[in-house]
C-alpha cells in the first residue's frame, strides 16, 4: 500500500510544480508520437525495448483477413493461443487469442489504443487459464497499425503483460470516403472468404476543429470439412494409421445389438437392421456383418464464420490545445461448427451436475417390449436366433433386454457460437502548466453465447425408451427428437470499466537532452460471469461437462515513468507501478531500460522488467468447471492392477475449483539489443530476450491428486463404504487452482535489411527477420525436475522470414519466404506414439520443418484506386504431418492446411 501512496503523492506534487526546463517549441511537440512500452512521446521509434510495428500497408500486403491470422505471421508469436478455426468442441469455442513466446494467451496483454479490452466470457479448463482476449472481435478495416512490444510491461500496463503486449491502434482523423472489397480462396474454390467494408470521414482538425469518421465491415468465411479435400494433409497416412474416413465405429446407424449387463460391456449379437449402408465383417475370421460408422468425415479444417462490425470516432478541438475524443466499436462474430452425431453404447456413462453430484446413464438398452427389440416376440415355440461373435447364433426364447450401440444420425450435432462486443471510450487531451495530459473513460462489454444441438437428455432418452416413441433406425417426429435432444444455450459475459489519467512533462536539461517525467493513475472495475444451460447444470445432459463462474473486483493503480539522458546519446527509462486488487491484494512492478548510441551507426539497448498476472476471476472467485473422463486408478483400492477390480479403471467427474487463496503469477524479463547501420541503407537489429515466470496458476491432474490423497484433504470424494469395507469407491476428484508451475524461455530476435535505390528502376529492400529460441524450460510443480521442452511438441527452435520488396511509381511487389523448424511429435519426457513405431513409421516421430513462399503485388495508378493481390504458399507446400491430429492431420497453432490460395483486395477512395 505504501508504494502506491508515494506514487500518488509524487503525482500531486509534480502537477503543481513549475517546469525546470525551457518548453520545447510546438512544432517539436507535434513530431513526437507515443510508442507502445512508454507513456512519454518520442521522435525515435526504436525504444529501449524491441517493438515491431505493422502498418496499414503491411496489413494489406499480408492478405490476412483476421487479426489472429495476421499476428501469427510474426516470428515472436508461438503456439499456446486459442483459434476459432477448426472445431467448436471446447469450452472456449469461437475464440481466438494470442500467445507470445509460446507462454500462453494469459501471458500476452492485448490493448486497443493503449487501453484494455474485456476478456471473452468463456472459461477454458483445458489450458487452466481463462483470461482470454478474443482478438477476432476487432475489425481489420478499423486498424491503422499494430504495435507488438516484445518484452514484459506490467510496470506500465499492469496484469497479463508478462511475455509482451499487442497494441492495436485504430484509424482516426480520416477524411473522405472509402469502399474496400477483399476475396480469398484456393484455386479449387475451398477456404473461401469475403470482406466488404466502407468508411466515411468529415472535417479537418487543423482547419475545421473537428473530425467525424464512421465505418462498417462485413466478413464471411466458408467452412471446409476434411471430406471435401482429404488430400491436403497426407490422407494416405491418416487412413492407414488411424482409419480416417474409414467406417470403423460400432456405434453406428442403424446400430449393433449387444448383450446387456447393467452398464458393463456386452457381447455382439448382430446388426439392428440389414439396411446399414456401411457393413463390415466382425473380424478377419468371422464373416458375420457389423454395422460401422465413420465419425471422422465430420471433422473440419475450418468452420463457418460471419462477422459484422461498426466503428465510429469523433474528435473536437476545444481550443487552447484541448481535444475531446469519443470512439465506439461494436461487433458480432458468429461461428458454426459441426461434428459427428452423438452415440451411446450399452456401457455405463458417468458425469455430474453443478452441485458436484454424480449422475449415471446405465447404458443404452432396448426394453424387452420395445418395438425395435428383435426378441420382443420370442418364445419357446418361436425362438429368435441372433448372430454372435463366434460366427454361430444365440437362441432367445423370451423377450430380453438388449444392449445397443447406436449413432443418433437424425440429430445433427452442431455448435453455434456468438460473441457480441460493445466498446465505448471517451477521452481527452490538453496542455496545462507544461504538462501534456491525457485521460479517458472506458466501458467494454462482451457477451458470449453458445447454442448446442444434438446432445441427449437423460430424462428425455429414458422417456422415449420406456414408451417406445423413438424408433431406432426409423423416421421420428420433430416432437420426439426435441424431447430427447433439446437445444442447449450456454452463455458468459464480461465487462471492464475504467477511468485513467496520465501526464508527461519536461523536467530539466541534462548532458544528453531533457529529462522527462510521466505519471498516471487508473481505476478499473472487472466483472465476469459464465453459466451453463439449466439442463446441463442439473446433470440432465448425458456426459456433458459444464463451466460456471462469477465474480467481480476493483483495481486501483498509480504509475510513473522517468527518462534521464545523463550524457549525449543516452536514453534511459525507469518505470514503477503499484496496484491494489480487492481480491488478492497488492502488486508492485518496475522496469529499467537504457539505449546508448555508440556512434552515428551503432547503438546498444537493454531492459529489465518484472511483471505479474492477476489470477483470473474464474480462478480466484466463485467458479467450478466439470469434466468427465475414464481410466483413473485409485491406488488405495487398487494397489495392484487387476482387470477385475473396477477401482483400477474408474470413470470420474473432475472439478476445477476456484481458490480464493491464489497469489498472482510473477515474472522477470530481460532484453539486450544491438542496433547497427554500418552503411547507407543497411540496418541490423539483434535482441536477446529471456523471460522467467513463477507461480503459474494451474491444477494437478486428477490422477496426481488420487496418488497424493493425504496431501489434499477433501479433494477425493468417495461413496460411503459398503458393508464389510473400510473405504468407499471414488466418484469425483476436485482439482483446485494452485500456484504450481515455473517456466523460463530465452532466445534471439534478429532483423537485417538493406535498401537499394535503383534509379529509373525504382527501389528495392531486402530483409531477413526471425526468432531463434535457445531454451524453453518448465517445472510443472515446485520440487519436480526442470524439463527442457525446446524442440518437442509445438516448441520449434526457429521461425524466420526472408523478403524482397520492390517499388516503382504506382507498383509495389513483395516476395517472401517463411521457415519454421521441425520438432518432436511428443512432449518432453514422453515418447513417440506406439501407433507410429509399430507400423514402421518412426520417421513421423519428428514433425518436419514447414517452408512456404508468398507473393504480393499492388497497383495505385488510378486515382483513388488501390488494387492488390497476395498469393500465399506459392508452391502449394503441404503442412508437416502431425500424428497427434488423427483427423485433420495438422495443428493450427503452428501450421495450416490452406495450401496455395489467392487474396485479392480492391479499394476506391473518393
Amino acid at each position: 500500500m505504501t508504494p502506491r501512496l508515494h506514487l500518488l503523492a509524487l503525482a500531486s506534487l509534480a502537477l503543481l510544480s513549475p517546469a525546470h526546463a525551457q518548453t520545447a517549441d510546438a512544432s517539436a511537440r507535434l513530431e513526437r508520437v507515443e510508442v507502445t512500452g512508454s507513456m512519454i512521446k518520442r521522435t525515435d521509434s526504436e525504444t529501449t525495448a524491441p517493438v515491431t510495428i505493422l502498418k496499414r500497408e503491411d496489413i494489406l500486403r499480408a492478405g490476412a483477413t483476421t487479426l489472429d491470422e495476421l499476428l501469427r505471421m510474426d516470428p515472436s508469436v508461438g503456439a499456446g493461443g486459442l483459434d476459432d478455426i477448426g472445431t467448436g468442441n471446447g469450452f472456449a469455442a469461437g475464440t481466438a487469442s494470442i500467445s507470445m513466446r509460446g507462454m500462453g494467451s494469459a501471458a500476452t496483454l492485448v490493448l486497443i489504443n493503449g487501453r484494455r479490452i474485456a476478456p471473452a466470457g468463456v472459461v477454458d479448463p483445458n489450458s487452466g487459464q481463462s483470461t482470454v482476449f478474443n482478438v477476432n472481435a476487432i475489425p481489420m478495416s478499423a486498424i491503422e497499425r499494430v504495435e507488438i512490444l516484445k518484452s514484459g510491461a506490467s510496470s506500465l500496463y499492469g496484469s497479463d503483460a508478462l511475455a509482451g503486449v499487442v497494441n492495436v491502434i485504430l484509424r482516426h482523423d480520416y477524411r473522405g470516403a472509402l469502399v474496400e472489397l477483399n476475396a480469398k480462396q484456393r484455386f479449387d474454390g475451398l477456404f473461401k472468404s469475403q470482406t466488404a467494408n466502407a468508411m466515411v470521414g468529415f472535417g479537418d482538425m487543423a482547419q475545421n476543429g473537428y473530425n467525424l469518421m464512421l465505418g462498417a465491415e462485413l466478413f464471411i468465411r466458408d467452412g471446409v470439412g476434411i471430406a471435401e479435400a482429404p488430400d491436403l494433409v497426407r490422407s494416405e497416412l491418416l487412413t492407414e494409421l488411424y482409419d480416417r474416413l474409414v467406417p470403423s465405429s460400432t456405434s453406428s446407424y442403424p446400430g449393433n445389438l449387444y448383450t446387456y449387463n447393467n452398464g458393463k460391456s456386452g457381447s455382439f449379437r448382430g446388426m439392428l437392421s440389414s439396411s446399414c449402408a456401411t457393413q463390415g465383417p466382425y473380424s478377419s475370421t468371422v464373416a458375420t456383418p457389423r454395422c460401422l460408422w465413420d465419425s471422422s468425415r465430420y471433422a473440419q479444417y475450418t468452420g463457418d464464420q460471419k462477422r459484422g462490425s461498426v466503428f465510429a470516432r469523433g474528435s473536437l478541438d476545444l481550443g487552447g490545445g484541448t481535444t475531446l475524443n469519443a470512439e465506439l466499436m461494436a461487433s458480432r462474430v458468429k461461428n458454426d461448427y459441426e461434428d459427428s452425431p452423438t452415440s451411446r453404447s450399452e456401457s455405463l456413462s458417468t458425469w455430474g451436475d453443478s452441485q458436484g453430484r454424480t449422475v449415471q446413464f446405465m447404458g443404452l438398452a432396448l426394453p424387452a417390449n420395445h418395438p425395435d427389440n428383435p426378441t420382443r416376440l420370442a418364445s419357446s415355440a418361436n425362438p429368435v436366433l441372433l448372430p454372435n461373435s463366434s460366427g454361430s447364433t444365440t437362441r432367445y426364447t423370451k423377450p430380453t433386454v438388449m444392449g445397443l450401440r447406436y449413432r443418433f444420425a437424425d440429430l445433427p450435432y452442431d455448435y453455434h457460437t456468438q460473441a457480441d462486443n460493445v466498446r465505448l471510450v471517451v477521452s481527452g487531451s490538453t496542455r496545462w502548466a507544461d504538462w501534456d495530459i491525457d485521460g479517458g473513460l472506458l466501458h467494454h462489454y462482451q457477451k458470449n453465447t453458445k447454442q448446442l444441438t444434438g446432445r441427449l437428455s437423460l430424462s428425455g432418452l429414458n422417456q422415449v425408451l420406456a414408451d417406445g416413441s423413438y424408433r431406432f433406425g426409423g423416421v421420428n417426429s420433430p416432437e420426439v427428437l426435441a424431447r430427447m435432444s433439446p437445444d442447449l444455450n450456454d452463455w458468459g459475459k464480461a465487462t471492464t470499466s475504467s477511468a485513467d489519467l496520465r501526464g508527461s512533462r519536461e523536467l530539466w536539461a541534462l548532458g544528453g537532452g531533457t529529462a522527462m517525467l510521466g505519471l498516471g493513475a487508473e481505476l478499473r472495475h472487472e466483472n465476469f460471469e459464465v453459466a451453463a444451460d439449466p439442463r446441463t447444470a442439473a446433470g440432465d445432459i448425458i456426459g456433458r461437462g459444464l463451466g460456471e463462474a462469477g465474480g467481480s473486483r476493483n483495481v486501483a493503480a498509480a504509475y510513473a515513468e522517468l527518462q534521464l539522458p545523463f550524457v549525449k546519446g543516452l536514453e534511459t527509462q525507469a518505470a514503477l507501478r503499484a496496484e491494489h486488487y480487492t481480491d488478492f491484494g497488492d502488486a508492485l512492478t518496475a522496469k529499467l531500460g537504457a539505449k546508448y548510441k555508440l556512434s552515428d551507426w551503432a547503438a546498444v539497448r537493454g531492459t529489465w522488467a518484472n511483471g505479474f498476472r492477476a489470477p483470473s476471476l474464474s480462478q480466484i472467485s466463485s467458479s467450478s468447471v466439470f469434466s468427465f473422463s475414464s481410466g483413473y486408478r485409485d491406488p488405495r483400492l487398487c494397489p495392484v492392477v487387476n482387470t477385475n477390480n473396477d477401482s483400477c479403471s474408474l470413470s470420474l467427474s473432475t472439478v476445477s475449483l476456484a481458490n480464493p487463496g491464489l497469489k498472482p503469477e510473477k515474472s522477470d524479463s530481460y532484453t539486450l539489443g544491438l542496433l547497427l547501420s554500418p552503411r547507407g541503407g543497411m540496418d541490423l537489429v539483434l535482441d536477446a530476450w529471456y523471460i522467467e515466470r513463477r507461480g503459474e496458476v494451474d491444477r494437478l491432474s486428477a490422477q496426481e491428486i488420487l496418488n497424493r490423497e493425504d496431501q489434499f484433504p477433501g479433494m477425493v470424494m468417495r461413496l460411503p463404504p459398503a458393508d464389510g469395507e473400510t473405504l468407499g469407491q471414488v466418484y469425483q476428484v476436485r482439482r483446485p487452482y494452485l500456484n504450481l508451475a515455473r517456466s523460463s524461455t530465452g532466445g534471439l530476435d534478429y532483423e537485417l535489411s538493406q535498401r537499394f535505390k535503383l534509379a529509373a528502376y525504382g527501389r528495392l529492400k531486402l530483409s531477413l527477420k526471425g526468432t531463434r529460441t535457445l531454451s524453453y524450460k518448465t517445472q510443472y510443480e515446485q520440487g519436480q525436475p526442470v524439463v527442457e521442452t525446446l524442440g518437442f511438441y509445438k516448441v520449434p527452435r526457429t521461425r524466420l522470414q526472408l523478403s524482397a520488396d520492390w517499388s516503382l511509381d504506382a507498383w509495389s511487389v513483395r516476395l517472401s519466404g517463411n521457415h519454421q523448424s521441425g520438432f518432436q511429435s511428443f512432449d518432453a519426457g514422453g515418447s513417440c506414439d506406439d501407433t507410429l513405431t509399430d507400423a514402421g513409421f518412426g520417421d513421423l516421430c519428428r514433425i518436419k520443418p514447414w517452408r512456404t513462399a508468398d507473393l504480393s503485388v499492388s497497383y495505385k495508378g488510378f486515382k483513388g484506386v488501390r488494387i492488390g493481390a497476395t498469393l500465399r504458399n506459392i508452391a502449394n507446400s503441404r503442412p508437416p504431418f502431425d500424428p497427434n491430429e488423427d483427423e485433420v492431420g495438422v495443428t493450427s497453432g503452428v501450421a495450416n492446411a490452406y495450401g496455395r490460395y489467392l487474396s485479392v483486395n480492391v479499394s476506391y477512395e473518393f
